[in-house]
């Protein structure tokens, strides 16, 4: 039931998560942020950040697929592992009895995961959001855009936990007896 090339996977997971991240903080840093500063910096910021970025993420990213993995409490393989993940997350109930089992504890395990990060999210989020609309009234107009970005996710993740709440009885609903 353990994940395969667990490290393997966090390594790919980082490279791509930080490369993407420094695709886009380059030319945000060049145009933007120091638009007459050397183009170097840029570079060199974007390359530090995306570093730093995916050497978090990637690990993290893998520890959670982890987790949902043990959550399964099946022996699955990998593609089965991802449409009972998929499953979950749409209600789509799988013909397979050992996948829609797995898909519908995977489904309580997300939405406990979800109403556990649920306060500290929303408090991240208020704080963020605050802050770039602060460096907007500052004179930043650029910190309005990642104010309304900051509420977007935050909008988007409450309404997770209504999509998660309906997966889940629909999964249970159309459960073998």
């Amino acid at each position: 039931m353990e994940t395969r090339g667990g490290a393997r996977r966090a390594w790919a997971l980082g490279l791509l998560t930080g490369g993407l991240f420094a695709a886009w903080l380059v030319p945000l840093g060049m145009t933007v942020v120091w638009p007459d500063g050397p183009w170097w910096g840029s570079v060199l910021t974007g390359l530090c950040a995306g570093t730093v970025f995916g050497a978090v993420l990637g690990p993290a990213i893998t520890r959670t697929e982890r987790e949902m993995w043990r959550a399964c409490a099946e022996d699955l393989t990998w593609p089965e592992f991802r449409a009972a993940a998929r499953a979950s997350r749409s209600g789509r109930v799988p013909p397979d009895p050992r996948l829609h089992a797995a898909a519908t504890r995977l489904a309580v395990y997300q939405l406990a995961q979800h109403r556990r990060r649920r306060r500290s999210t929303v408090i991240a989020c208020a704080l963020a959001a605050g802050v770039s609309a602060l460096n907007a009234v500052l004179g930043n107009v650029i910190g309005l855009f990642g104010a309304g970005g900051v509420v977007i996710v935050a909008g988007v993740f409450l309404h997770e936990r209504v999509r998660l709440s309906r997966a889940l009885l629909r999964l249970r609903e159309d459960s073998p007896a």
